[in-house]
């Protein structure tokens, strides 16, 4: 039971709070994005949310892991950190350019071989990439030698919450703008999404 309570479990929570605004997105602020899109293209877009969000964490996890342990071998201390992380930052970088082209591609297959549908999500994918990198190697730096506190318990739930929010926002809302911006697009009867209170 101690190794559960107080301080593991008080971790998830402050997470649970911080991933509330992913919640609020996806259950009620994309109404205009389905009506504007489709129901097809929405439909792709959901569906590719947990894997664009799974990817992400995947990317975190990697920093994190490699930043824990180098920290854990001196690899990496108070008087070069700095270097530590530009060069994951570097690479998450060039993770986001490879696997969002890879994700855009099928967003383009699966969204009815729409280009600017393919380039939200490319730019979506990415940025939660770059996040995911930034701040799975923050969470081990700050936490090791800031607050001097477990990185193991409080670095892994806090930047999974922060990946999930950030990749959420631009899947969602970056989608939409873009969409807007390209648009407005011609939806078959069938492909409409219905909005029951035009006001939103």
């Amino acid at each position: 039971l101690k190794r559960a309570f107080p301080e593991r479990s008080f971790a998830l929570i402050v997470t649970l709070i911080f991933e509330l605004p992913t919640l609020f997105m996806i259950s009620g602020g994309s109404d205009r994005l389905c009506v504007l899109i489709g129901r097809k293209k929405y439909t792709t877009l959901v569906a590719l949310l947990p894997i664009a969000s799974a990817i992400s964490g995947n990317v975190g996890l990697q920093a994190s892991t490699l930043t824990t342990r180098a920290i854990s071998h001196a690899q990496v201390r108070v008087d070069n950190y700095v270097k530590w992380l530009v060069k994951e930052v570097i690479a998450a970088f060039y993770l986001g350019i490879v696997i969002g082209l890879v994700t855009a591609v099928i967003a383009y297959c699966m969204g009815g071989f729409n280009f600017p549908f393919a380039l939200s999500i490319f730019i979506a994918q990415f940025i939660g990439i770059v996040t995911a990198g930034c701040t799975g190697t923050l969470a081990p730096l700050m936490f090791t030698f800031i607050f001097k506190r477990d990185s193991g318990k409080w670095g892994g739930p806090l930047e999974t919450a922060v990946q999930d929010v950030v990749g959420s926002f631009a899947m969602i809302v970056i989608t939409y703008y873009i969409m807007v911006l390209f648009g407005p697009f011609e939806l078959e009867p069938s492909d409409m999404c219905y909005n029951d209170n035009p006001g939103i």
